[in-house]
């Protein structure tokens, strides 16, 4: 390689992966997008047409069966690209859940009033390449949301103490022996020193600053009490900082009823959140699993009257002859695509429950 003047040599390129990815993601999404409207489109006009109300040609046959490929490849592919190039907005991978939802159910209704008994074949090729792209659309989404899960579970404590430091509410530290089997009281935080616990209010009836209303950093007669023992220098873990006695001065009350800031906004107390949200995360998954099992026999027979409902309204949409369109819808009714959707269904439940739980601790923190 060619050196340039003083010997120093080219920079090395760098490439950023993550956004070529994304480069890449976007041009495949709207490749796909158009062939996938094709592909639809193909199909209403075959439906819609009145192409299906007498016997089809092996031609015809043959383009459906290829449209209908066209239709699941584009709409999977899709899917994938849309959830790269929109990975921070889970509701836009929910959006093509429910249209995939929308594909395996949709299709057989419309089908139901077009066909005739001559076009079963026709209109099987297309309720069952429907049916494959929809649920190949709706398992992309559930790995979306799984990995919407494990981020929440792994990540939200860390991301919201980052956004408590960035509004200056301080650095979350970990306190020395802290217990990790229960969620710790006021004097165990991190922030608060044990010069403080000596004359703390709290500390002496083993009762949390937050509950009592008294000690902790923003009660102004325990600062009162460190600025009459005449120190010059005090450390204050208020935001893991040290205060020097003009800090203090600031902070003091002469008032009883008043307190330097609200418990929501002290330091001690959003740690306390944080450590009430990593031990509530188990236990509400727990809960939430354990509530989709007792659920299971009511949803499971619910589904079971929906897709009969379905095959019936089916049947009555038919023009003409009578096809076996209730008996496609019907299919949906095995337990193998009941387990399946209910599994998504249930990993959408979970990701909304803990996105509540981190908004009621972390955000409001009304819990």
């Amino acid at each position: 390689m060619r050196q340039g003047r003083g010997g120093r040599g080219r920079s090395p390129l760098k490439i950023d992966f993550v956004q070529k990815l994304r480069d890449f993601s976007l041009l495949g999404l709207k490749l796909s997008m158009a062939a996938f409207v094709l592909s639809v489109g193909y199909v209403l006009y075959a439906v819609y047409g009145g192409h299906l109300s007498g016997p089809v040609s092996a031609k015809a046959i043959g383009n459906l069966r290829l449209m209908g490929q066209l239709m699941a490849i584009s709409g999977i592919l899709g899917t994938i690209c849309l959830v790269i190039v929109t990975f921070e907005e889970i509701a836009v991978a929910v959006v093509a859940g429910l249209l995939g939802v929308g594909l395996v159910l949709g299709f057989p209704l419309m089908v139901a009033g077009q066909v005739s008994s001559q076009a079963g074949e026709a209109a099987g090729i297309i309720t069952n390449w429907s049916a494959v792209t929809g649920q190949g659309m709706v398992v992309i989404v559930g790995i979306r949301i799984l990995i919407e899960i494990i981020n929440y579970i792994h990540e939200a404590p860390a991301r919201r103490a980052k956004l408590a430091e960035e509004h200056g509410l301080g650095k979350p530290k970990k306190a020395a022996g802290s217990p990790g089997y229960r969620i710790s009281h006021c004097w165990e935080m991190p922030f608060c020193h044990e010069a403080i616990k000596e004359m703390c209010p709290a500390f002496k009836n083993r009762k949390d600053c937050w509950r009592l209303k008294q000690g902790c950093n923003c009660d102004p007669y325990l600062i009162e009490s460190l600025l009459k023992r005449g120190a010059s220098t005090t450390v204050l873990p208020e935001q893991g900082s040290t205060y020097v006695r003009s800090d203090l001065q600031e902070r003091a009350r002469p008032t009883e009823s008043t307190r330097t800031r609200e418990c929501r906004n002290c330091p001690i107390f959003i740690e306390h959140q944080r450590e009430k949200f990593r031990v509530l995360n188990p236990l509400i998954i727990a809960a939430a699993i354990v509530g989709l099992a007792v659920a299971y026999p009511i949803m499971r027979a619910l589904y079971a009257q929906f897709i009969a409902f379905l095959a019936r309204l089916a049947e009555q949409l038919v023009l003409g002859e009578t096809v076996a369109v209730s008996e496609w819808i019907e299919r949906f009714d095995s337990p193998a695509v009941w387990i399946f959707f209910y599994i998504i269904v249930g990993l959408l439940v979970l990701s909304y429950v803990l996105k509540a739980i981190e908004w009621a601790i972390l955000v409001k923190k009304i819990l």
